[in-house]
């Protein structure tokens, strides 16, 4: 029974066994006790681990009642021809899939994109007649006007918003003019409201502005999403860079932006740090393996099931309904770490995940192939392993709602 051991550039190692993510830090003389742990262990983890990656129970949609947006970013995974042309739900429509939703146990319901503010009166209806369910919309925000807001704050909806650059003209010719100072206009509309948060796309045009980013949103903002910009579309290939750099200055800004009293977590790293800390803890599921497609959450779109929003636009996964889109997702669940030849023997497989299985089959026409943005993952991850050996874990989770099972100090 053996263990990887790292070096990320600290005085000791990291001892890590990729199946169950354990993890120690030591040093050579110590590495008999870590064995000794990881060997009691190990089975527990294994369980809870497999659990994790395996269960199958659908309990988010992510539903985009339109096809219609009113931006046109240059990385939509949405086909421009849906975005212009397409149509929008009936009432009677979205209200007898949210009727099955709740028969078949799913909790919550994301209003997604294309630009769901397009049918924000059927919308707020929903909300308000399937009170049973927890909502969250995902906007550019172009149409959310106060009273809005303030509607979906005293329902305790979720509310993401789409912003790229800290700067006007970066912002407004990625996402549309005028999209800068609306944003600002939303951020005083949610000012304080804890289930708030911006979703950040990088790409060429922004991936040296994510410090800023950070910088502008402090306080701000409880939660900022820093998504690499996926493939899943032509235009989305040409844009992606290598940003693992700026992404962890933005994750070193936010930290020390937290320790002097202006909260603000970098998500997509707090996840990567789930995933060493607490695995089965992790709420984002693009990092988990197979991934949350077509097993934590299925996305519906006007013209039927797809396994997650990435994959709109690849009509093979289309399917008509609910029961059958559980069952014939199970092709994008087959697609483990274990199975693609460049990650079965990569010591960090089961923190990365190895995403994205839309981005990988539409640049490659198979699901078994690493992630282009392989060496990105890794330097982030490897960081990860830095900020908890120093204990600054503690001001991105909160370590309140975790509690410690193993230690071997």
């Amino acid at each position: 029974m053996e263990l990887c051991k790292l070096d990320v550039g600290l005085e000791k190692y990291i001892y890590l066994d990729p199946e169950t993510n354990f993890w120690a830090y030591a040093d050579v003389s110590e590495e008999k006790d870590v064995l000794r742990l990881f060997k009691d262990v190990r089975d527990e983890l294994l369980k809870e681990m497999l659990k994790c990656r395996f269960e199958v129970r659908i309990r988010t949609v992510y539903l985009n009642v339109t096809d219609r947006c009113n931006a046109n970013c240059p990385y939509c995974y949405i086909p421009e021809y849906r975005r212009k042309n397409g149509v929008t739900m009936k009432k009677e429509e979205l209200y007898s899939y949210l009727n099955e939703f709740l028969e078949k146990g799913v909790e919550w319901v994301i209003f997604h994109g294309a630009e769901p503010m397009i049918a924000k009166n059927l919308i707020f209806d929903a909300m308000d007649d399937f009170s049973e369910l927890k909502f969250g919309v995902q906007t550019n925000g172009f149409l959310l006007e106060e009273e809005d807001v303030k509607f979906l704050i005293n329902r305790g909806v979720n509310i993401g918003i789409s912003f790229d650059s800290p700067y006007r003209e970066v912002e407004d010719f990625l996402r549309g003019k005028g999209h800068y100072d609306k944003v600002m206009e939303v951020l005083e509309f949610c000012g304080g409201y804890d289930r708030f948060s911006v979703i950040t796309t990088i790409n060429k045009y922004n991936f040296t502005h994510l410090d800023k980013m950070v910088d502008l949103l402090a306080g701000k903002v409880p939660v900022l999403l820093m998504n690499i910009v996926r493939g899943t579309s032509e235009t989305g290939r040409v844009l992606r860079v290598d940003a693992s750099e700026q992404f962890i200055k933005a994750v070193e800004r936010a930290i020390n932006h937290t320790k002097n009293g202006r909260r603000i977590v970098i998500g997509d790293f707090a996840n990567y740090l789930l995933g060493i800390l607490a695995p089965s803890a992790r709420v984002l599921q693009c990092d988990v393996s197979p991934c949350g497609a077509g097993r934590r959450f299925i996305s519906l779109a006007t013209d039927g099931f797809y396994p997650c929003s990435e994959f709109v636009g690849l009509k093979e996964f289309r399917v008509k309904d609910f029961d059958s889109a559980v069952k014939t997702f199970e092709n994008v669940r087959n697609r483990t770490v274990e199975k693609i030849e460049e990650c079965r023997d990569c010591p960090l497989r089961n923190i990365c995940g190895s995403p994205c299985p839309a981005e990988v089959y539409s640049e490659y026409g198979t699901f078994f192939k690493k992630s282009p943005s392989c060496d990105y993952y890794k330097r982030v991850i490897e960081h990860a392993f830095r900020v908890l050996v120093r204990g600054d874990y503690k001001y991105i989770l909160k370590m309140e709602n975790l509690k410690e099972k193993f230690s071997w100090v």
